[in-house]
């Protein structure tokens, strides 16, 4: 589904030169769940940016179920993030004078399906993040794990390929990062392919798959033999 290959970001102010990501290399198959951990600086979220269209390497080879980034422009970019990506951020990006309903329904907003078929899919993705009683709630009547299940409803809409996750839990407390965890690993069940960025190792050992990088480049690919969620909230 996803090819990464000697993969190289660097960033240009003046004469410095900052290397980002440094001959990055894998493949991912769809259904996967793939958690790509790393310190402050590790060139993480600069990697998941990459794979999500919302930035372009200096070097290297990245295909997008086939499609090479090179070869495509940025209207098609955005054309495929809008309908086969879904994304999730530390800091839950809702519209905040708009209700949950309305802040779900976002991606659908181009798209050519009909109204009704617009609001049965809105109240689906509502409903499998078990926030059906919030529907016409605005995001400062929720809390922030209510908001983040609110995020993960709006990138789930468009029924993507698809879903990055960039440090989901990282502004929560942990009962609320478990949560949305777990939902994260019910989509995947499902069949979703996942990508989750963070730092927290207790979230990565929930993923398939830990990816860890080290100053741009890999330095261990290891797949995670079994997943379990312990009563007390703690994988084991």
């Amino acid at each position: 589904m996803l090819e990464v290959r000697n993969l190289k970001k660097e960033y240009r102010d003046d004469s410095v030169v900052t290397t980002a990501l440094n001959g990055v290399s894998f493949l991912m198959e769809k259904g996967d769940f793939v958690a790509i951990i790393g310190p402050s600086g590790s060139g993480k979220s600069t990697l998941m940016h990459i794979m999500g269209f919302l930035d372009r390497p200096s070097s290297g080879v990245y295909k997008f179920e086939g499609q090479k980034m090179d070869d495509l422009t940025d209207d098609e970019l955005a054309y495929i993030r809008n309908e086969k990506m879904g994304f999730v951020f530390q800091f839950f990006n809702l519209l905040p004078r708009t209700n949950v309903f309305n802040n779900v329904g976002l991606p659908l907003t181009y798209t050519k399906i009909s109204k009704h078929e617009k609001e049965q899919r809105i109240k689906k993705a509502i409903d499998s993040v078990g926030l059906s009683h919030r529907i016409n709630h605005m995001p400062n009547q929720l809390s922030g794990g209510e908001q983040q299940r609110v995020a993960i409803a709006r990138a789930i809409v468009n029924h993507p390929s698809v879903i990055f996750a960039d440090e989901p839990t990282g502004n929560l407390d942990s009962k609320s990062g478990q949560q949305v965890m777990e939902i994260l690993q019910s989509l995947n069940d499902e069949g979703h392919t996942i990508i989750l960025v963070t730092h927290e190792q207790y979230t990565s050992e929930m993923a398939k798959r830990v990816i860890k990088l080290k100053d741009g480049q890999i330095v261990s690919d290891e797949k995670i033999d079994s997943r379990r969620i312990a009563k007390d909230g703690l994988v084991k």
